[in-house]
């Protein structure tokens, strides 16, 4: 559970060593948590045509403290509900651990004002209201063993493969999501929210309103209803990605869907439940800005407050007099800010301001070179949001790149002019020193260069130097060059 700022302030985990499911997560009326888990068990399912040793997914929910996270309440399906009394077959599973059989299916659990439970079944097409302290089931609406009367002539409890039931006024009425359909072979027909009256004392059941999308919609699993405080009716069509707000007499006033309507029964975009809220979201992290050419752009994820945007612009980084440039409301998630022409400073950043003007928060600080090909982006996320000496942008990551292989390439030529150096003043040092230098290895006979008869004394020692260069220690000893023109000289003699 996050707070308003997204900060985890409570984390739940299932009690008794299982899991928690995805298809429930509930606070309910006593500030308690009640959410589904679905738990592998051995079951004798001969009934329905599998093993006596065969495996189910058992449907089970538990209620916790939210504080603590300790164990109210538990309650499984295998122990309260017949494996006779449901709609769907085992379709080849139930033999294996590693292929258990979804006989039950739980998708939504409620708690009322008398401690009660409300449980649905997807595949006992019905709705449990289960004792909250004994488990036993008090009554059932729908599915084989519907215990009420329809006033509705079969309307109120004629709902198939249902999702989120929630109790109403009191107890005196429930929401939920008729799916209709299930796919897989299954009849296919449209779905719709579905508003009952609910009398437990008479055990009569009647529609109050049924809620039909214009563009009938077929949603195999998930969906959803909620009362909005408005009056409106809000639902969600799950499997299918779209949802439709309406009033509560069933007119639609919005309908919207976020995936092409062609793949609404394929699954590829679902949303298991659609709610709306008042929601005040304040990120504990910055905006995110990003400065390319003449325009910036920002963002806050999660900040529902901004009103405008505002940029400011400054010489120095660290400047603390940042000098207004131009204002411009939120537009979407992000909004494009264009920068004037006549903008000469060298850093930019922006500023989030609430309706009444109140700064709610500023970027990172960007340096803004707006002849420059490359975007200089700054995340409002990182380990230090405060430290903006740590923001390399990247007109200075190139500058800066540039001016280390600039240093390296000057020290490489310092480097190899001394070690010229040095050489040439050991072969100089050989040179006057003569044969002891031989005889201490200062250098070794050579093989690979050779003075020719025709060599003059300036070529001989342009050889030596050159090969001093290179680093080559095998060079003939001077003397062996002076040996050389002096058998020359006694030649021309």
């Amino acid at each position: 559970m996050l707070d308003s700022s997204y900060k985890t302030v409570y984390t739940l985990s299932g009690a008794n060593g299982l899991k928690a499911d995805l298809h429930e997560f509930h606070i309910t009326l006593d500030e308690t948590a009640v959410y589904t888990i679905y738990d592998v068990r051995p079951a004798d399912i001969r009934v329905a045509g599998g093993p006596e040793h065969g495996w189910i997914w058992d449907g089970t929910f538990q209620e916790v403290d939210i504080e603590t996270n300790k164990l109210l309440f538990e309650w499984r399906a295998s122990e309260h509900f017949d494996f006779t009394d449901v709609y769907r077959g085992r379709d080849g599973t139930g033999d294996s651990e590693e292929h258990p059989w979804d006989f039950f299916h739980i998708n939504s659990v409620d708690k009322d004002s008398k401690g009660n439970f409300l449980v649905s079944t997807r595949y006992g097409n019905c709705l449990l209201y289960i004792d909250g302290r004994t488990g036993d089931t008090i009554w059932t609406l729908g599915g084989k063993h519907n215990n009420f009367t329809d006033l509705s002539g079969g309307a109120a409890t004629n709902f198939t493969w249902q999702h989120h039931a929630r109790f109403r006024n009191n107890g005196t009425s429930i929401t939920l999501f008729d799916n209709s359909s299930r796919g897989r072979g299954a009849p296919s027909l449209p779905s719709r929210g579905l508003y009952l009256d609910v009398d437990q004392e008479k055990m009569t059941v009647q529609v109050r309103h049924e809620y039909w999308n214009s563009h009938p919609i077929r949603s195999q699993s998930q969906g959803s209803v909620q009362i909005l405080d408005s009056g409106n009716v809000l639902v969600g069509y799950g499997f299918s990605a779209a949802w439709t707000e309406f009033t509560m007499d069933g007119d639609i006033l919005c309908h919207a869907h976020f995936a092409p309507k062609r793949d609404f029964s394929k699954g590829k975009v679902v949303s298991f439940r659609t709610f709306k809220h008042p929601w005040v979201g304040n990120p504990n992290t910055r905006p995110d800005f990003e400065v390319y050419s003449y325009h910036a752009a920002v963002s806050w994820n999660g900040a529902t407050e901004v009103a405008t945007w505002v940029l400011e612009g400054a010489d120095s980084k660290k400047s603390t007099d940042f000098i207004f440039i131009t204002a411009v409301p939120k537009d979407g998630f992000e909004t494009v800010i264009p920068i004037p022409k006549d903008a000469k400073y060298n850093y930019l950043r922006a500023l989030a301001l609430n309706s009444t003007g109140h700064t709610l928060a500023s970027s990172k600080v960007a340096r803004w070179d707006p002849f420059s090909d490359e975007a200089v982006v700054i995340s409002g996320v990182s380990d230090d949001d405060d430290d903006d000496d740590d923001d390399d942008t990247e007109p200075f990551y190139k500058l800066r790149t540039f001016l280390f292989v600039l240093i390296g390439f000057f020290s490489a030529a310092v480097l190899a002019a001394c070690v010229w150096f040095v050489k040439r003043h050991l072969a100089s040092r050989a040179a006057s020193q003569g044969p002891s230098d031989k005889e201490q290895g200062v250098f070794k006979p050579l093989s690979r260069f050779s003075i020719g008869e025709d060599s003059s004394d300036a070529e001989a020692e342009d050889e030596v130097e050159f090969s001093a260069l290179l680093g080559d220690r095998r060079l003939d000893s001077h003397s062996d060059l002076e040996m050389g023109k002096s058998k020359d000289e006694a030649s021309k003699r």
